[in-house]
């Protein structure tokens, strides 16, 4: 079978409270010690152990993160070579519709695992891939976590659920530049004003690729800031890029300009594959985070219930990771009666008119035309909605939702446990744990603060950064708030590009308190596998869903 081809595509901390404690360092495990059906083949782990200096600046120890490739006999794929693409279609696709092939992989394999099989079956050209990366804001950091329980009081009223030390939104942007050694007043602009004869070359070129047609100049978009994202991170969605390498490729393609432009504020800070590297968990930290999983966090997972061969994949995935999770039925719009059974339950409201906003999306300013109906669309965020609703009645602390598609990575359990107690400010209301496009500021190494894309105008929903619902994680109390503010965003007959719930929240994400894990991060918390949309297959009745 020949495999379908793939698109070219000081830390010092906050403060003492955002690090793991010494003893986490210490008996170091890749995952979790009581569950050896997805323990993953230690023998580069050796390469593994380094020092990093104290203060020696985020810059500083991304660079040295990787063990020397010369020096080891090693090679990790780079972007773009023919092992990498390998790899990324086994990890999608080879893994699940052909196993047999590779017997010694999970759908948690890491990248590096990926390649190493592939190297000695001799297959995609690979090199023996170098040690998996560590995230340096855990190895290098100097300062432990405190043991001592928090209190409740006025001054914590949230243990186990954020970090009360952590700046909140107001405060994130010049504490996140500091932690950089920035001056946070020397930031750019999240608008990005160019020439107009910047515009009208990127235009051009976009017209000659036939990205967009010669009629749509009338709508005055910045077209280098389309160019951007749909040559740097559209067509290269699957890879973790960040933004600086997605400019670079969308200037090979001459759709974009070279002016300096950061989409992610403060990029050094979070929008690094390294900051999704290995952490060396302690049997300890494995221990106590399975606890707080089990009293803190409710799993569902969002799938149609014809969808048999995706439950069962999740299914294995999640029970080799020990994670107790619910099925939530889907809304299906191909059945007669899906629509008014979603009004009657409220997941869309009762007077949305889906002939409006289809005949809004077909219009040529909107472009949706060659997505075909809006069905599958909508039902998709109502499936979104049923799921959060099931999270508020059962109402533990965080409502965490998957759709069928994913893997989450094999220490899942204890990245959580350390985003949620270390990373998270105590205002947030919700985390996307998968941000493809990522649009906002760093706030701290694993997390943006989304911000509305001020660069597309509000008719089309700002349409094209923070993609991605795959793994969303809900601060169950905070879920009608939400809704509050985000199904009028969706449902809007005017604005059709706002059904795409991930558009939409983001677009509003200055009345909500919104944060995100840059794709960019890898592994980061889960990858997506090559199982097609059950939205597009409803939409255009596509044949490349897998149910």
């Amino acid at each position: 079978k020949v495999s379908p081809p793939i698109d070219d595509d000081k830390i010092s901390s906050l403060n003492a409270q955002t690090l793991l404690s010494k003893n986490d360092r210490k008996q170091k495990i890749e995952i979790d010690p009581e569950d050896s059906s997805v323990i993953e083949d230690k023998s580069t782990q050796n390469d593994m152990k380094q020092k990093a200096a104290v203060g020696a600046g985020l810059e500083k120890v991304a660079q040295t993160s990787i063990v020397n490739a010369a020096s080891k006999h090693c090679r990790t794929a780079l972007f773009g070579s023919e092992c990498y693409k390998r790899v990324v279609w086994v990890q999608r696709v080879g893994i699940m519709e052909q196993p047999e092939w590779y017997p010694n992989l999970l759908a948690t394999s890491s990248f590096e695992k990926v390649q190493k099989e592939l190297h000695n079956k001799k297959e995609g050209h690979c090199d023996a891939p170098c040690a998996e990366e560590m995230d340096p804001s855990v190895v290098s950091g100097p300062n432990p976590k405190p043991e001592t329980p928090i209190k409740l009081d006025s001054e914590h009223p949230f243990p186990e659920i954020c970090n009360s030390a952590v700046p909140t939104d107001t405060d994130a942007i010049p504490a996140a530049a500091e932690m950089a050694q920035q001056d946070p007043k020397q930031a750019t602009s999240a608008l990005w004003t160019l020439p107009e004869s910047d515009l009208d070359r990127c235009f051009d070129a976009l017209v000659a690729k036939k990205a967009v047609d010669p009629e749509d100049r009338k709508y005055r978009r910045n077209w280098c800031w389309v160019g951007l994202k749909e040559f740097g991170c559209h067509k290269n969605i699957a890879d973790r890029l960040g933004w600086a390498e997605m400019q670079r490729l969308s200037l090979a393609a001459g759709v974009t300009s070279n002016a300096t432009y950061h989409p992610i504020q403060k990029p050094q800070v979070c929008d690094k594959r390294v900051f999704g590297g290995m952490t060396d968990w302690s049997q300890s930290a494995w221990s106590r985070a399975r606890s707080w999983f089990g009293q803190h966090v409710n799993v569902y997972v969002l799938s149609l219930a014809t969808g048999t061969m995706r439950r069962t994949s999740i299914r294995t995935v999640l029970e080799k990771l020990r994670i107790p999770f619910q099925f939530v039925d889907g809304v299906d719009m191909r059945k007669p009666d899906a629509l008014e059974t979603a009004k009657r339950e409220g997941l869309v409201p009762t007077n949305y008119n889906v002939e409006k906003a289809q005949a809004e999306a077909y219009k040529p300013s909107n472009g949706m035309g060659a997505e075909g109906s809006i069905m599958g669309t909508i039902g998709c965020a109502s499936s979104h909605f049923r799921a959060q609703n099931r999270g508020f009645e059962d109402s533990k602390d965080i409502t965490l939702v998957f759709e069928d598609d994913v893997a989450p990575e094999a220490d899942f359990i204890p990245r959580l446990w350390r985003l949620v107690r270390e990373d998270l400010p105590c205002d947030w209301q919700i985390v996307s744990l998968y941000s493809r496009c990522a649009f906002g500021t760093c706030v701290s190494p694993h997390l943006t603060r989304v911000r509305p894309d001020v660069n597309e105008p509000a008719w089309r929903c700002r349409h094209g950064v923070n993609w991605g619902w795959q793994g969303v994680a809900y601060r169950t109390t905070e879920i009608q708030n939400l809704q509050r503010v985000w199904k009028p965003a969706i449902f809007n007959e005017m604005t059709p590009r706002c059904l795409d719930l991930d558009v939409a929240l983001a677009s509003v994400s200055d009345r909500v308190r919104f944060y995100a894990v840059p794709s960019s991060q890898s592994p980061g918390f889960l990858k997506e596998m090559g199982l097609g949309s059950a939205r597009w297959s409803i939409n255009t009745n596509d044949t490349h869903y897998i149910p």
